[in-house]
């Protein structure tokens, strides 16, 4: 059996490389939940439809009300004072006593720039597509949002919706808007503020079936 024992310096450096793919399979500055609101005061480092990453503790002073959704467990929590602090896999709630409901848990579109054309750069633009809803609610997430000024949602050359981000990264789909056609391939294309920058574009497809899904549709620059 003595054969079988590994040295002890391999089971170091085994465990070592186990951990360093823990560690890649979850970055850990990870997007992990989504800021709703904010009311009756601000937060230091928050602001509403703004990503929370993986790691961080929001101190929530004295009646201030909190509204957030995290990503992995689906649920939309609401605190008046107190600390969260962001994992992963869940939230620890401290100082306060918080409510938590069953949310459905935004989809996200991954708007990427990989430097390999100088025209609009496109992704997923053929099939599959992700699917969104028919009338989606956009919110403007990632490292390079604020980069970016017009948010629109095309068929071809024809633009089907387009919105300014000069209001804040929430596009709500306008009221006095035709809903999308069900079953349909789109591009979502995100305007730079820049002239001499790119767009960025991804392709998407509509529910076969619509619904009055409030799913949140969260766009990604990065």
């Amino acid at each position: 059996m003595a054969g079988m024992t590994l040295p002890l310096r391999g089971v170091v450096l085994a465990a070592l490389l186990l951990s360093g793919i823990a560690h890649a399979q979850v970055p850990s500055r990870a997007p992990v939940a989504l800021a709703v609101d904010v009311a009756g005061g601000s937060i230091p480092g928050v602001e509403p439809f703004r990503e929370i990453t993986n790691g961080t503790t929001v101190n929530v002073p004295a009646g201030v009300r909190f509204v957030f959704q995290h990503y992995g467990s689906c649920r939309k929590f609401t605190m008046t004072g107190g600390t969260a602090a962001f994992r992963v896999d869940g939230v620890d709630i401290t100082g306060t006593r918080a409510s938590e409901t069953r949310a459905t848990c935004p989809k996200k579109l991954r708007l990427k720039e990989d430097g390999a054309s100088a025209a609009v750069v496109m992704r997923s633009l053929g099939p599959p597509r992700t699917p969104i809803a028919t009338r989606p609610e956009f919110v403007i997430v990632g490292p390079r949002a604020a980069e970016f000024t017009i948010l629109r949602v095309r068929k071809g050359s024809d633009v089907v919706m387009e919105q300014s981000l000069s209001q804040g990264p929430r596009i709500p789909w306008p009221a006095s808007a035709a809903a999308l056609s069900p079953g349909a391939g789109y591009e979502v294309e995100l305007v730079p503020v820049r002239p001499d920058a790119k767009a960025l574009v991804i392709g998407v497809r509509t529910l076969d079936t619509p619904t009055a899904d409030d799913t949140l549709t969260l766009v990604s620059a990065e």
